[in-house]
């Protein structure tokens, strides 16, 4: 039987509002080994605005000569509503969302509130 994705998910999911700067996000995925923050607003039930990746952090501001210091992470974001899953669905479900839209973050929501994120990483360690 598949691992459920609350058994799989990390928590608490790093954060941060619309309007910090690229470099506060730059600086909270270097603290811990994370590839993405999500971008949030609404304390403990946090409701998911957006999500900003290593990747997207290159192409959009430094690839196009942009200061970090000065660039709003909602300027860069790919922008809510993303694709989420439940923590009750299974790690199969996880990795078909994945594959269909490409991804490898799926931030994990229940009754709208932002509560872990998986990743394809995540669900290598269920893989025996």
């Amino acid at each position: 039987m598949p691992a459920r994705v609350m058994d799989l998910m990390s928590y608490p999911v790093l954060t941060v509002p619309p309007n910090a700067r690229v470099i506060d996000a730059i600086r909270l995925m270097s603290s811990g080994p994370k590839g993405c923050v999500i971008v949030a607003e609404g304390g403990l039930l946090k409701e998911v605005k957006g999500i900003v990746t290593t990747s997207r952090i290159f192409t959009k501001v430094f690839a196009a000569g942009l200061d970090p210091e000065r660039v709003c992470v909602a300027d860069i974001m790919t922008p809510a509503p993303l694709v989420t899953i439940s923590p009750d669905a299974t790690s199969r479900e996880a990795a078909e969302l994945m594959m269909r839209h490409n991804i490898r973050r799926l931030p994990v929501v229940q009754e709208g509130a932002l509560v872990g994120i998986i990743t394809s990483k995540d669900l290598l360690r269920c893989v025996k």
